[in-house]
């Protein structure tokens, strides 16, 4: 037939049975209500299609957005400039991390899941998704500082530019909030004490500490001479030991979280020592909790306030017994030292005497709590 030209038409299948549907109507074996039931449309949508058919046939059916790009789709250019700046800066952030630095440093404000498609595109980022082991899940303490859960995490901080060190953490168990850290060059008693000590002059005294079983905790046998237990038992809080990783969760998964966050803002601030580290540490905290802590169940603060009768210095610190010579003389670490108490020679002969070694290495000493010369 010359003169006619065919168009085809392409549908899919949701068109075709759609378009099959209001043909029905159109030779009166449906009504418009129950098609518009069955299609999941309104009326008036219903009769806008017929009206659609009758004017352009099987082509008014199809979608006017058939070969175009979505409004809401970027631009290109955009998402060129986008993996460009995330391969340079950020190849080993996660989608939710990079999204939050470039609207940080770039200023540029995309979606978290858009960027997660785009960098699973590029082969950026692979979803870390494991099979997991079932835990029974513990329920949070109701009050913030009725429980500090504490650990160390030793790690490359400060990646290859740097040697390895430890980052000491305390964290609530009932608003997952860092409420102390402190970086050291390993896991040790001084470091447990400075980060300690941070906490108490911060909130005051929390009922409980909850750490793994350590040498610095007393693990199973060696609680009475730990010292760290020592320093908590004069300050009337209670230490529970954890059976296993999982016991303490919370702590571990902030500490992987921390591995992922923290060493990468402390890469684009190239800080690379456990002293800036230690200056900024106040700072991502105060960001870290705003992102991620809860509110407790309870609004009583079970901290009890740190008053006049404790002495910290005294309290955190080192402790040994030494017996007094019949001069009031004693060693301590190959060091001799002796008492200037002259008045009190008789009474202090073979006495007990405490050594508290102070952080800064000072030495104090006392007997029956009263400090001697």
């Amino acid at each position: 037939m010359e003169g006619i030209v065919l168009e085809e038409i392409t549908m899919s299948q949701k068109e075709l049975d759609r378009y099959s549907l209001l043909r029905q109507v159109l030779s009166k074996q449906l009504t418009q209500v129950k098609a518009a039931e069955l299609l999941g449309l309104s009326e008036r949508q219903v009769r806008n299609l017929l009206q659609a058919i009758k004017l352009h046939g099987s082509k008014g059916i199809v979608s006017k957005k058939r070969g175009y790009s979505s409004n809401r789709s970027a631009n290109p250019e955009f998402k060129h400039q986008v993996i460009a700046l995330v391969k340079e800066k950020y190849p080993d952030f996660g989608p939710t991390f990079a999204a939050e630095k470039l609207k940080e440093y770039h200023n540029i404000k995309l979606s978290v899941e858009a960027l997660r498609q785009w960098m699973m595109e590029k082969n950026l980022w692979v979803s870390k998704r494991k099979r997991s082991i079932l835990h029974p899940l513990r329920p949070r303490r109701p009050y913030f500082g009725e429980l500090i859960q504490i650990d160390a995490s030793s790690h490359a901080w400060f990646e290859d530019r740097a040697d390895r060190c430890a980052l000491i953490v305390f964290i609530d168990d009932a608003t997952s909030k860092i409420t102390s850290a402190f970086f050291c060059n390993s896991e040790c008693l001084e470091g447990y004490f400075m980060a300690f000590k941070d906490h108490l002059l911060k909130y005051g005294r929390p009922r409980g500490f909850y750490s793994d079983r350590h040498a610095i905790f007393g693990g199973a046998d060696c609680i009475k001479k730990a010292q760290f237990p020592r320093a908590l038992k004069e300050l009337d809080i209670q230490l529970l030991l954890a059976n296993s990783p999982q016991a303490k969760g919370r702590i571990e998964r902030a500490n992987q979280t921390l591995q992922d966050r923290l060493v990468k803002e402390m890469r684009l601030r190239n800080i690379s020592t456990i002293e800036d580290a230690n200056c900024y540490l106040q700072k991502f905290i105060e960001e870290f909790n705003r992102k991620f802590s809860k509110e407790p169940r309870g609004q009583f603060d079970a901290h009890r306030p740190l008053d006049s009768g404790f002495d910290l210095e005294r309290i955190l610190s080192r402790c040994e017994i030494r017996t007094l010579s019949k001069d009031l003389s004693f060693s301590f670490h190959n060091k001799n030292y002796q008492i200037l108490e002259p008045k009190s020679v008789n009474r202090l002969r073979n006495k007990r005497i405490e050594i508290r070694q102070r952080l800064n290495g000072e030495l104090r000493v006392f007997y029956d709590g009263k400090e001697l010369r």
